[in-house]
Parts: structure tokens; C-alpha cells; sequence
């Protein structure tokens, strides 16, 4: 399992988060994703690549940053 963390600028409220935490378990329903709306930071833990996990991300409609 690798761990990253990413910044999510448009990330603006519960719902937001809970639909990039949705992202992520679609993929990878054991994934560890921990959203936070203060810093705009995701941070997540999965089997999954990075690249695939924010590509997901991004087709769900936000800005991600490395």
C-alpha cells in the first residue's frame, strides 16, 4: 500500500469531499482517503497507483495538485 497526499483547490465543501472519497473507494474500496477542507489536502493510502487515483479525480470534476 503507498501513501500520497494531494491538494485539491476546488474542494469547497462536505459534499466535495465525499465525492472524492467515493472516487477513490470505486476504485479501491480497501483505500485509506482522509479529505481536508482547511487545507484543501487529500491525503490517501492505497494499492491503487497515484496516477490512477487522481486521473479518477479529475474526470469527478477537480483541479488536482502535486
Amino acid at each position: 500500500m503507498t501513501s500520497f497526499a494531494i491538494t485539491v483547490p476546488d474542494m469547497a465543501c462536505g459534499a466535495c469531499a465525499d465525492t472524492i472519497t467515493r472516487t477513490v473507494k470505486e476504485i479501491d474500496p480497501a483505500a485509506a482517503v482522509d479529505p481536508n477542507l482547511d487545507s484543501k489536502v487529500v491525503k490517501i493510502s492505497s494499492a491503487v497507483q497515484q496516477e490512477t487515483l487522481t486521473k479518477a479525480i479529475k474526470k469527478a470534476g477537480y483541479t488536482v495538485e502535486m
